[in-house]
């Protein structure tokens, strides 16, 4: 048995696929039932079976409330899927396991299937890439490895051209399927591929474009035909008259948008009774232009993704080769014709739309290492050797250098290096130190290579070297990008606000991992179930407000695990981990209390509450307002003129939120979160210049307040890394961040407060505030019983005790008044 995955599986909204890598190339495996390569990724209960795919399809069109698909956009989200025949509810990582089980059922070797690279959207969130892990195994899968889809398109492309020299050439990966659209850049280089950027969409797909032809086209037309009262609503409330109906249309929608990409027109038949109770046979006819015009605003909306790309990266169209069209959605004429117009670059539809992202699975399958989770590592052998290799693992040469450092005793012992199809032998040589071979490859194929060490007497003696893989004529991935900022949000007294802290920065190569330090916001006793220190994990935009953001967990100590009070204020340091599957591991350490926590993170479901949402736009509008009004008395007629522009935007999201029903079975509460957070996101721009004036002028007041304390009675230290600052300003000032700017006023007050905090008069002006809050405190016999000992501090002329008074007393008022303390004396708490 090989030592790598080999299987690929593409986890599609509306088809799924899956496939290996065998013998130097992918067999995809066919459906039995019509032997085609797709699954339907639709799942159906009946009391006595489970249906999937083709089967619950047709079961849909008698019982479509126990028929479910396009769960795949919902995963990560509480939501869950009522299956009146089971009398329980599927979750979309029960359902999606489901479709995974079926797909394994297609490998007609016998093969177990207990690992797979299982393929995601690129534009997928933390929580949703967590949530496909967990229906892999469900599904059985011991190990599952993530891969974005437009990285899985890009192998087979790269890896399916002889002729073309790919080497330095970048292009653009289109990827619009049933539920989700990803547009990457892609370049090689030096024999790999690598992601430079992406854009993307969850909610923007097939799915979208059938949902609208039966709002815009058979709606209207049923409402001409006979009596129908809210039929919108109706139709998409789990509790609607002709929520059934909804179902079938959906289908009979996508079979029309599918035939139109051969044909010039369609027809949706279907019967339904009114509200009256009059039966209706009712014939839709569409038409190609129809279609077109419906979709053209979302079509024009992914090329403007692309530009959004193409200026972040300074480059013109004539920087790109083609554009790589991929998903089924892509086969409709139109969706190739107007990208190709509207960017002015070649469009490549060289790969198959369907099979192109398993196939790419499947070849990156064939690269890593099958580790099962099950498995344990196998006992050290007799040898005392240790070898540590050097090759490429991908290589356009007939021949690749492989070299090996081994450490430990020799003497008497040789090795043997073999190709597995038996057409390269070394033969056995003495092993030394060091070892270096020319190992020949066979051209366009994935070579094995195996390495012996064997004793004086012909035994083969256990190594810690594994099988030698190098591709010849492919390309490997460079790793996979974080699609999104991922950041820490953190109280922000001095502003009386919260922040964003960055962590790992979009596009980043995974793996990576980070250190951080971050300080208690409030102390924590010991013992205390209630009290936590917990902070917010975000994934977004940084320089976009927290609440813009979406929330992906939180990490989480509480007072039953520390062994000693935490004070506010004390430092955490934090270890971030984020796997190339996008898993996430946070450990931290407690100075306060010298304890170190491991695994602290903790994942949230997306839940989109409907009257919450509604609440938080009204929010929003009501900000917008306010900041129009703000730039209007201020004479910032440019910013006042450009906030307007999002009023309708803003009236129009108030108005969808307005119209939803608490049941809506649709993913209309998720595009609408959506569409909220990008308007926050919009009005941060639109008065990110008056921000970025505000920072400047206060990073001046900083510097000038911490170059005074400095001179007064600062040190060698403080004054280098003040110095170190300055040094930097031209950068961080004349550039748009104000999260850059945010941090440089921070370190230039944490140091100026440094160095005021070790004055005495400081302590004594900070003490007697103190004392006037002492009827504030929640513990009035420790606040006096502090306060004597304050006393006595200052008699002594004692400045360390007096400032662990002063942290004490500060931390017995309650929170309003510790803000207050803070704003009066910023930087000490």
């Amino acid at each position: 048995m090989g030592n790598t995955i080999d299987f690929g599986v593409d986890l599609g909204t509306t088809n799924s696929l899956i496939a290996k890598w065998t013998k130097g190339s992918v067999e995809v495996f066919k459906n039995p039932l019509g032997f085609k390569d797709t699954l339907p990724s639709i799942v159906g209960f009946r009391k006595d079976r489970i249906l999937v795919g083709d089967q619950a399809k047709a079961f849909a069109e008698k019982d479509p409330k126990n028929v479910f698909s396009r769960f795949k956009r919902k995963m990560g989200t509480t939501e869950c899927f009522k299956a009146k025949a089971l009398e329980q509810s599927q979750t979309p990582v029960d359902l999606s396991a489901l479709v995974l089980k079926e797909l394994k059922s297609f490998v007609y070797t016998g093969e177990q299937v207990d690992a797979a690279v299982v393929t995601i959207p690129a534009a997928f969130d933390t929580v949703q890439s967590n949530a496909t892990k967990e229906a892999g195994h469900k599904a059985g899968l011991k190990q599952v490895v993530l891969l974005q889809e437009p990285i899985a398109a890009s192998l087979a492309y790269a890896n399916k051209q002889k002729d073309r020299d790919l080497r330095n050439s970048q292009w653009l990966v289109y990827d619009l399927g049933g539920g989700t659209f990803d547009v990457a850049l892609v370049r090689i280089a030096d024999g790999e591929l690598k992601v430079l950027d992406h854009e993307g969409d969850n909610y923007l797909g097939g799915s979208d474009f059938d949902a609208k032809i039966v709002k815009s086209v058979v709606v209207p037309r049923m409402q001409q035909t006979g009596h129908f009262e809210e039929l919108e609503t109706e139709l998409t409330s789990a509790s609607g008259t002709y929520n059934a109906l909804w179902y079938r249309l959906l289908h009979l929608a996508e079979e029309a948008r599918i035939l139109l990409s051969s044909k010039t027109s369609a027809e949706i038949e279907f019967e339904v009774e009114d509200d009256a109770g009059v039966e209706h046979d009712i014939a839709v006819a569409l038409t190609r232009s129809e279609l077109e015009a419906l979709i053209t605003p979302e079509i024009d909306r992914t090329a403007e993704m692309i530009r959004t790309i193409l200026t972040r990266k300074s480059l013109r169209s004539d920087d790109i080769q083609f554009v790589l069209m991929v998903g089924g959605v892509t086969f409709t004429p139109f969706v190739r014709k107007r990208i190709g117009e509207l960017l002015g670059v070649a469009v490549n539809c060289e790969v198959d739309p369907v099979t192109a992202v398993v196939v790419g699975a499947a070849q990156f399958a064939a690269t890593r290492e099958k580790r099962l989770e099950s498995e344990t590592a196998p006992a050290p052998g007799p040898t005392a050797i240790k070898i540590r290799v050097s090759y490429s693992r991908t290589s356009q040469d007939e021949e690749e250098l492989f070299a090996a450092k081994i450490a430990g005793d020799t003497s008497g012992l040789v090795y043997r290096i073999t190709r597995d199809d038996g057409g390269f032998d070394t033969g056995l040589r003495p092993l030394s130190a060091r070892i270096t071979e020319d190992l020949p490859l066979q051209k366009d194929a994935y070579n094995s290579f195996s390495l012996q060490v064997l004793d004086a007497k012909g035994n083969a003696l256990p190594t810690n070297v594994k099988p030698i893989r190098i591709a010849h004529g492919k390309y490997s991935v460079a790793g996979q990008p974080v699609p999104h900022d991922i950041c820490l949000v953190l109280d922000d007294l001095s502003q009386d606000a919260t922040k964003l802290m960055p962590l790992f920065q979009k596009n980043a190569v995974l793996p990576a991992t980070t250190t951080q330090t971050v300080t208690a916001n409030r102390t924590v006793v010991k013992g205390s179930a209630e009290q936590q220190i917990k902070i917010i994990l975000v994934e977004g935009p940084r320089d976009a407000i927290p609440e813009a953001n979406l929330t992906i967990g939180h990490l989480s100590i509480s007072g039953l695990q520390i062994a000693r009070d935490v004070p506010k204020g004390s430092d955490i340091q934090l270890t971030i981990a984020m796997s190339e599957s996008r898993d996430l591991t946070v450990s931290a350490y407690v100075e306060a209390t010298g304890q170190e926590f491991m695994e602290v993170f903790v994942p949230e479901q997306r839940e989109v509450n409907i009257d919450t949402l509604g609440d938080q736009i009204r929010l929003l509008c009501e900000k917008l307002e306010a900041e129009i009004a703000q730039a209007t008395q201020t004479e910032s007629f440019e910013v006042a003129q450009e906030l307007s522009k999002l009023r309708g935007a803003a009236e129009a999201l108030d108005h969808e939120a307005a119209i939803l029903s608490a049941d809506d079975v649709t993913d209309d509460r998720y595009k609408l979160e959506d569409k909220k957070c990008r308007l926050a996101q919009d009005i941060a721009s639109a008065t990110k210049g008056k921000k970025l004036d505000q920072l400047r002028r206060e990073y001046a007041e900083s510097k000038q307040l911490c170059n005074d304390a400095i001179k007064e009675n600062g040190n060698d230290q403080e004054r280098h890394r003040h110095n170190q600052v300055v040094g930097q300003e031209e950068i961080f000032l004349s550039s748009q961040s104000t999260t850059k700017l945010r941090e440089q006023i921070d370190t230039l007050d944490k140091i100026r407060w440094g160095v005021i905090r070790r004055t005495p008069r400081f302590l004594m002006e900070w003490f007697d505030y103190l004392m006037t809050q002492q009827h504030r405190c929640n513990d009035q016999v420790l606040a006096k019983s502090l306060i004597d000992a304050g006393k006595a501090a200052v008699a002594s002329k004692n400045t360390e005790r007096l400032c662990e008074v002063n942290l004490g007393l500060h931390n017995l008022l309650p929170q309003e008044e510790q803000r207050q303390a803070g704003r009066r004396f910023t930087g000490i708490c």
